[in-house]
């Protein structure tokens, strides 16, 4: 039998459980299929499909569609591919057009649908247009429907019963009820009646939902019957983007000579043969597969902007470096193009192009325009996680918020004030069992109901940057809806989306791509010359010893502490080593890193099989990159291509173990057939079980790694105009203030704010930086823009003149005197004078006509005023600066530490060994579990010396992680320890100033 009229947590707020348990729970109560008609949506379509074939159960593709002015509801059952695009033509104008009548909008989009619905005026007006309708009978007959039973029966309108559930069990009606509270902004104690779900609307079994309709034989027989008509899946065809070509030319024909064209540009003329065999598979392949029209709207939409980053597996596509989508020569790189497309694979090409951060909303929405009503945006859903759930349900159970606030703060999974925003503390997505400590009551209850929140969709989102482009209008092919922000996004999140055969183009923001801009723009200005055309940082010696040596804090992708430990130990600073170290840096290889330190150190090793040997040779025999999974099985177990691709995918999903297992017995059967010992099998598929979470493909890490070398090889020879980039774009591993630490150790000076002199953002020049407005906190960016205009006519003569002329509000006024930002205009001016100036301009302005004499005014000298204390001078400007200028923060702990004993940073590496104590600010960290499944961290300290890396294992975490947090100076105790050349600070003790 088949279950109608069932909605799932899809059903936003409504449904307590996923497409999933739902199938798994209706195959035990003995279901033979399932109908899904989650309310005005298909979000989870996909995921209901995938479970139904895991369960073994008949899918029935539908939704629940209603109107938002009178209430009326209807359910949508597909029965044809027709019927579905109806479905979906019909959600989208449920959730874009805002007169949407459900009365007027289903007739003449009907086709291909089967139609129930529940309303008397529906029915008859629907029946009378020629729409063959149905009556829903709700969960159990009544005298409320008797009404519509005599209504059907007199108009030979058939009736069938829906199961009308939207949660599993009946003990799930409380968690209903909290959804709803949280929905609607209430109490549990305020809800009524009509806003929640009658207490049995749960899944109940075919025998009970028979017996509940007994008196209705013909009613059950009509949905038997309904059941076995319902048998439609959608088509997973490819949907390409549509592309048209002014001289007629087919799309195959101009990808040709668009490649050929561009491949001269790179390679130069004649072609070498090599290149041009490369690009002839290639170009077979990608008609062959007919994704022509793909490489050429992406073409298309790389030339918006002079700097890119194409990466992924695309880049290792010859026709796509040709395109000028991607940066890296897949043929001197050696990168394996198969990862990418191959003639057996049939997902469909995937190329992630990365813009400058604060140029890809408007490359958005120039394809948006560009194919108005034939594009959209991915969709992503925002989850509950547990300090959201657990919130949100204290609320409605009335609870005040300050007892919410201490309750949270004290629970040991959620202490420390900063812990899901800056990634110290460990991230849990559900709420641990048995960890509650003994609380008063309702708050047990409260934090049983949030751990069924958990994880639950709580709206719909747009994804960071996939975007779809459809040939026909979008809505023909996915339910559409309008983002907050007004752009379209379809009802799918990217596995989705896949699934239905839309062809996803990632367009992604890369911060480093704007830091590499603008100091290059920053240069310029400064008069130098500067060629990127003939750019090539990667053979730069001085900018490769720079990056043997870890000093890579501000390079896109090398700054991390992880990787520029790495960097450091294996001493290596060419192209070559750096895509190896971008991708080996994964949680699952610590094993494997040592090792790979160990051979590239001189130390001895074999090939794991020779099966495997040209495979690994570049890495030191060390699987790194996903494709190698690939690579190995087809050479050691004879899998084809799509074959060893499928294997790398499925281990990066979360499901996986079934899809694992088979595929360890086809990878054993085929290995054994090739005559590989059992040893051998299980020490290679070890090897790759620890890509299993992330990993990089290789021609991604190289894409990265090109980006790396642009930034570190400014960074080296132009270190003012790197270091006021890195900071005006705002991104990285590190704070401002981190930034402006590293700038000093690189002998730079920072100049303070100027009105007369610093733009928005920073500037660099020779051994000075300059500090941008932006970084004065309280600045607004209508006073700023005033600032600069007012300047741009004439400097600012003194403080009353950029009173007059800037009129900035008076706390912006004030933090501009506490960052030094009228030194130039005043040098050496105490700022308590200052502060009487503008204390004197707040009280007389106000007078209106008076302004201009107020300013040439001097008879009101200022009173006798006492010097600022250095110290509070200090303070002051790190308030509105959030760091120094002149001054390493710990330079101030330093005259009450000085009979310590304490090292600085700078001296740690000369006691291996030993235990010693150190004085450092905290600038960053990360917290990592261990094979036990114990939170403990890595954490990054520095002084005006230099940086420090210390591992808090789970004791030293457990003892001190409360009292850690970012711009704090600490006292360290803990034993030196040395690895390859890098030194780390194993924490015993700890102790914050």
């Amino acid at each position: 039998m088949l279950a109608l009229g069932v909605r799932s947590n899809y059903s936003l707020m409504w449904g307590t459980a996923s497409p999933g348990d739902l199938c798994r729970k209706a195959k035990e109560l003995g279901y033979t299929g399932l109908a899904l008609t989650d309310t005005d949506n298909l979000y989870g379509l996909w995921e209901f499909l995938r479970a139904c074939g895991q369960y073994h159960l008949k899918p029935c593709v539908g939704a629940e569609v209603t109107d938002p002015a009178s209430g009326q509801r209807a359910l949508c059952l597909v029965k044809t591919g027709r019927g579905f695009k109806n479905l979906c033509r019909l959600l989208s104008l449920r959730h874009t057009d805002s007169e949407f009548s459900l009365k007027q909008a289903l007739p003449g989009r009907h086709t291909g649908l089967v139609v129930l619905t529940g309303s008397l005026d529906l029915l008859l007006n629907w029946q009378k247009k020629g729409v063959p309708v149905m009556a829903c009978l709700p969960r159990r007959p009544s005298q409320q429907n008797h009404r519509l039973r005599q209504i059907a029966k007199e108009n030979d309108i058939p009736l069938v019963p829906v199961a009308g559930s939207f949660f599993l069990e009946p003990g799930d009606y409380d968690l209903h009820r909290v959804q709803r509270a949280v929905s609607l902004n209430t109490s549990l104690s305020r809800l009524e009646p009509g806003d929640m779900a009658p207490p049995d609307a749960w899944l109940a079994s075919p025998q009970r939902f028979c017996q509940r309709f007994e008196t209705l034989p013909r009613a059950l027989k009509n949905a038997r019957t309904l059941g076995d008509q319902l048998d439609f899946t959608p088509n997973r065809d490819l949907i390409m983007p549509p592309w048209s070509d002014s001289l007629g030319r087919s799309a195959a024909r101009a990808l040709r000579q668009r490649a050929f064209d561009g491949a001269a540009f790179r390679y130069g003329s004649p072609l070498p043969e090599k290149v041009k065999e490369r690009l002839e598979y290639e170009l077979g392949i990608i008609e062959q597969k007919h994704f022509s029209s793909y490489f050429l709207v992406v073409e298309d939409i790389v030339k918006r902007s002079p700097r890119i980053c194409g990466r992924g597996s695309g880049a290792a596509s010859l026709v796509a470096y040709s395109l000028g989508i991607t940066n890296v020569c897949p043929i001197k790189y050696n990168l394996y193009f198969e990862r990418f497309i191959n003639p057996q694979r049939e997902d469909p090409p995937d190329i992630d192009i990365d813009f400058a951060w604060d140029e890809r909303d408007g490359v958005i929405e120039s394809v948006l325009e560009q194919y108005k009503g034939r594009s959209a945006m991915v969709a992503t859903h925002i989850l509950f996680q547990g300090r959201m759930a657990i919130r949100e349900v204290a609320k409605v159970y009335g609870l005040p918020a300050d007892e919410i606030k201490r309750v949270m703060k004290g629970l040991p999974w959620l202490r420390g004030a900063a812990e899901e925003c800056t990634g110290m503390y460990p991230k849990r997505p559900a709420l641990p069992k048995g960890a509650t400590p003994k609380l008063p009551a309702p708050w047990p209850e409260v934090l049983e109901l949030a751990q069924g929140l958990v994880g639950m969709p709580r709206h719909l989102s747009v994804h960071v940057g996939g975007l779809v482009i459809t040939p026909g209008p979008i809505q023909d092919y996915a339910p559409l809806e309008i983002a907050p922000k007004g752009m379209p996004v379809i009802q799918w999140e990217k596995e989705g989306a896949e699934e239905a055969g839309l062809v996803k183009i990632d367009l992604l923001g890369n911060r480093s791509l704007g830091v590499i801009r603008d100091a290059v723009a920053n240069l310029k200005a400064n008069g130098c010359v500067f060629c990127e055309a003939t750019w090539s940082p990667e053979d730069d010696p001085k900018t490769q010893h720079l990056v043997s040596q870890g000093k890579t804090m501000g390079c896109f992708y090398i700054e991390s502490p992880a990787t520029r430990l790495l960097q450091e130990k294996a001493a290596q600073g060419d192209y070559e080593h750096m895509v190896i170290h971008s991708s080996i840096i994964r949680p699952a290889a610590n094993t494997y890193i040592q090792e790979y330190l160990h051979r590239i150190h001189g130390g001895e090793w074999e090939p794991i099989h020779p099966l495997l040997k040209d495979i690994l040779d570049e890495t030191y025999g060390i699987m790194v990159y996903q494709e190698q999974v690939s690579q190995a099985a087809v050479a050691l177990a004879g899998f084809s291509h799509a074959q060893g691709d499928g294997l790398r995918k499925v281990m990066s999903k979360k499901d996986k173990k079934k899809a694992l297992d088979d595929y360890w017995q086809r990878f054993l059967t085929g290995a054994f057939k090739k005559g590989v010992s059992r040893e051998k099998i299980d020490q290679v598929w070890r090897m790759m079980m620890s890509f299993a979470g992330y990993s990089f493909c290789k021609p991604h890490s190289a894409s990265y790694a090109r980006v790396s070398f642009q930034a570190a090889y400014l960074k080296r020879h132009f270190p003012a105009e790197f270091m006021a980039s890195v900071i005006s774009n705002q991104g990285g591993f590190y704070s401002t203030g981190a930034y402006v630490s590293e700038a000093r150790r690189l002998g730079l000076f920072i100049l303070p704010p100027c009105v007369n002199q610093s733009r928005l953002r920073w500037t660099g020049q020779g051994d000075k930086v300059r500090v941008g407005l932006m970084s004065v906190k309280g600045l607004g960016q209508k006073t700023i823009a005033r600032l600069i205009t007012a300047r741009e006519q004439r400097p600012f003569g003194g403080f009353d003149d950029f009173l007059k002329r800037a009129r900035p509000e008076q706390d912006e006024a004030r933090a501009l005197i506490q960052a030094g930002a009228f030194e130039s205009l005043h040098p050496g001016e105490e700022p308590a004078r200052l502060l009487w100036q503008l204390a004197r301009h707040g009280r007389i302005a106000p007078r209106q006509g008076r302004a201009d004499s107020l300013f040439t005014n001097n008879s009101l000298e200022a009173p006798p005023l006492p010097r600022t204390p250095p110290l509070e001078r200090l303070r002051r400007e790190y308030a509105v600066l959030g760091f120094l200028l002149a001054k390493h923060p710990m330079e101030i702990f330093r005259p009450r530490l000085e009979k310590q004993n304490l090292l600085k940073t700078c001296e740690v590496s000369e006691h291996i060994n030993q235990k010693v104590r150190v004085a450092a600010w905290l600038i960053t960290g990360k917290t990592v579990s261990t094979s036990k499944h114990l939170p403990m961290q890595f954490l990054t300290f520095e002084d005006e010396t230099g940086l420090l890396e210390t591992v808090f294992f789970p004791e030293a975490y457990r003892r001190f992680h409360m009292i850690m947090d970012w711009n704090h100076p600490y006292i360290l105790e803990g034993v030196v320890d040395e690895n390859f050349g890098a030194v780390t600070l194993t924490i015993s003790g700890c102790k914050r100033l």
